[in-house]
């Protein structure tokens, strides 16, 4: 993995944790880049994350123990970081709280950094005190400014900030427009600009370190000061267990936890009563729709092997391996991963049971009509996945599969072999249409089933052609998307059917449909 400073990476973080809030900013655009690929190492940048917690630097040992975890990672500072962080201490090897922003390396081989999991590679202090090192429990912070002589603070409310001066009243400063760049943050005022410089900072009444220097020019005056950004972690929505679903019996099953401390494992259970093989390692965005996730110990023995997952419809997939230096390819198409918990409001919760819930009789066919709304949505997911959509032709129906009384989407591409065609499934979320599932081998019509899984209705699909030996197969949810394969799904029985058939029509979007 290339270790280096990313640019568009500290763009990225620096929008996440500006203020909601805020007019819209300029300059902090992230450009689109291609997905990173194993053989491709140049491409391999993750993005820069906030970590907290206790941070211990001294002359032989710098590591940071995250909050609300028994982990410790090695942390790579620079000379000047060191120098500026020991000063701080009454004492060698004294505890501290600190906030940093870098992202993780692997170990070395030998050295002080070998017996650790990972390294943090500080690409910036955000916040490092002797103070009161126990400050974990406290909530999370917006970004805010400070600083003495005379005694001033400002932090952002609305779409204004919010300056404070010690025995006078408290003024509220529109904010007229705002630039995030890398490593400098300005935002425009009536009558002058706060501008945060990424530099260490000491104020003159604390034992802390800050990492930016702030001035501020508001009615005439110009304020110097110190600055904290946003200390929160804008890639933690990818912290979850998973697990492989397959329904093939291979013998043995997957799960891989990401935990909110950036360390990983992956488990791999068998069926033969055979002990569990464990490895452990770290994790850490790359982009949005992409997580890198090394395994530094195998079995408790140092073994580096990489994974990097892509979001597919919210499930994980990767399709290679890299194990030391060399890359291979993950055996039949790849290694597809589940969410075991659902999040929702921001809250986990287990996932659901499977429930019985008949239904009737129904025929739906499917349209070859344009709609605009329809139209967008397929077009957007040809966008997210960089297809072009040009002279691919589809059909489409709107069917409410996960009983919210809103219809999702179905959409059937002309993608089709023996086997059959391509199915898209679009969530009805707030009254849009997102990509949620992708199926292959469709063949119309497609049934509904008898029962649910998360709420959503299974479908049953037949399947024959391309080898495969005819039968009707469900397609379960998995609480965040259906599988891929109908042909790896299990066997259908008659009570599993209804009599609800969607595409009823059974006309190809391959003879008619609506052209990109």
């Amino acid at each position: 993995m290339k270790a280096l400073k990313n640019p568009v990476a500290l763009a990225t973080l620096l929008v996440l944790q500006a203020c909601s809030s805020q007019p819209p900013q300029s300059g902090a655009e992230t450009p689109t880049s291609p997905p990173a690929s194993l053989d491709k190492p140049e491409t391999i940048q993750p993005q820069t994350f906030m970590l907290r917690g206790k941070v211990i630097i001294g002359h032989e040992s710098q590591y940071i123990m995250p909050c609300g975890s028994d982990k410790q990672y090695w942390l790579q500072l620079s000379p000047q970081q060191i120098q500026r962080a020991i000063k701080l201490g009454n004492e060698p090897y004294q505890t501290m709280y600190g906030e940093v922003i870098g992202h993780l390396n692997p170990p070395g081989i030998d050295g002080f950094s070998a017996d650790f999991d990972a390294n943090f590679v500080v690409e910036q202090v955000n916040f490092l005190t002797t103070e009161n090192p126990n400050r974990c429990s406290q909530p999370q912070k917006p970004t805010r400014v400070f600083g003495n002589e005379p005694s001033w603070a400002a932090s952002f409310e609305a779409n204004a900030l919010k300056f404070q001066q010690m025995g006078k009243t408290t003024e509220m400063l529109p904010i007229q427009s705002s630039q995030l760049q890398p490593r400098q943050r300005t935002y425009r005022l009536d009558d002058g600009e706060l501008r945060m410089t990424e530099n260490l900072c000491s104020d003159t009444m604390s034992d802390s370190l800050y990492g930016w220097k702030a001035t501020l020019k508001h009615d005439g005056n110009t304020y110097q000061g110190c600055g904290m950004a946003a200390n929160v972690d804008a890639t933690l929505s990818w912290a979850n267990t998973y697990v492989a679903t397959s329904t093939q019996s291979q013998g043995f099953e997957v799960q891989m936890t990401l935990n909110p401390d950036h360390s990983a494992t992956t488990k791999y259970s068998y069926s033969n009563g055979q002990d569990p093989l464990v490895e452990r390692g770290f994790w850490q965005q790359l982009s949005p729709s992409q997580v890198q996730v090394v395994m530094t110990h195998h079995q408790q023995q140092r073994l580096m092997s990489e994974r990097l997952f892509t979001r597919e419809g919210n499930q994980l997939k990767a399709t290679k391996e890299k194990v030391g230096s060399m890359v291979y390819p993950i055996a039949d198409g790849g290694l597809v991963l589940y969410p075991a918990t659902v999040r929702d409001a921001g809250v986990q919760q287990p996932a659901a049971k499977r429930a019985d819930q008949p239904i009737g009789s129904a025929d739906v066919p499917s349209s070859a009509d344009f709609d605009s709304k329809v139209d967008a949505s397929v077009r957007n997911y040809f966008f997210i996945h960089q297809t072009d959509p040009s002279n691919n032709q589809y059909r489409w129906l709107t069917y409410d599969l996960n009983g919210d009384g809103n219809e999702e989407l179905l959409v059937q591409l002309d993608w089709c072999g023996s086997g059959g065609c391509t199915l898209l499934v679009f969530e009805n979320h707030e009254k849009e249409w997102r990509f949620n599932s992708r199926i292959t081998l469709v063949r119309s019509p497609i049934m509904l089933g008898q029962q649910t899984s998360h709420g959503w209705r299974d479908l049953i699909f037949d399947v024959s052609g391309g080898g495969a030996t005819p039968a009707k197969h469900v397609m379960q949810y998995t609480g965040v998307s259906y599988p891929l394969n109908p042909s790896m799904a299990p066997t259908a029985t008659p009570e599993q059917i209804s009599g609800v058939r969607l595409f009823s029509d059974g006309i190809s979007p391959v003879r008619e449909g609506v052209r990109l």
